[in-house]
């Protein structure tokens, strides 16, 4: 495969990726910023309800970017399995990473705040690299549930999708704890903490077809 596909893909999945995370961290902001923590019972619905609309937004800009690069390659995958796949993996990231403000409670709420405000830095940086490699996981089987169906020995895009969204949550939390302290300099950093995580995992990503190709050629 030429170097102009990978090229391609990163530039569509890294825009895809970065735009997804952008919009996902402003629908969390404005949930936080307008409702505060959840503490009673609807809120904590509303907060499900929140993250239902955030994977689904998040996970179709990816999507859309993602398969418009891929059908260069696989003319035949098909968008409706490739976009809800990976819309229903992003929703089940979302509630996973939700499922901790379910024990607030309306006394304790406000004092239980999401990274980096609030939480050791241990627990922070420990905790984006996990819920990274779980949402990585989420969305690498979704899709290789689709890829396998166009190519012989896709498993690795499983692998690819853990190592890479690991490493991008890593990234971005590492930037907002450096500038925690400065709220107006944290922002910049946030776009700054998105734009390389999500290189990151375009890059990452992008050796798959490089790995295909050569098992085509051999």
């Amino acid at each position: 495969m030429k170097s102009s596909y990978r090229i391609n893909w990163i530039l569509n999945d890294a825009l895809g990726i970065f735009l997804g995370i952008a919009v996902a961290a402003g629908i969390l902001t404005m949930e936080s910023q307008l409702l505060g923590q959840p503490g009673t019972a609807v809120e904590k619905v509303g907060g499900l309800g929140v993250a239902l609309a955030g994977g689904l937004i998040a996970g179709t800009i990816l999507a859309w970017f993602q398969w418009r690069a891929l059908k260069r390659r696989y003319a035949d995958l098909s968008w409706i399995g490739w976009w809800g796949n990976t819309v229903i993996a992003f929703i089940a990231g979302w509630i996973l990473a939700i499922v901790p403000s379910f024990s607030y409670t309306g006394q304790n709420a406000i004092h239980q705040v999401i990274p980096p405000f609030g939480i050791p830095t241990f627990t922070a940086m420990y905790g984006s690299i996990i819920f990274g490699a779980t949402l990585g996981g989420l969305i690498g089987f979704a899709q290789w549930l689709e890829l396998r169906k166009h190519r012989e020995k896709a498993s690795s895009w499983i692998g690819m999708n853990v190592f890479g969204w690991a490493l991008g949550m890593f990234a971005i939390t590492l930037l907002g704890l450096v500038f925690e302290s400065q709220l107006s300099v944290f922002l910049l950093t946030g776009v700054a903490g998105g734009l390389v995580a999500a290189l990151c995992i375009a890059g990452i990503t992008s050796t798959f077809f490089r790995e295909v190709e050569g098992q085509a050629s051999a």
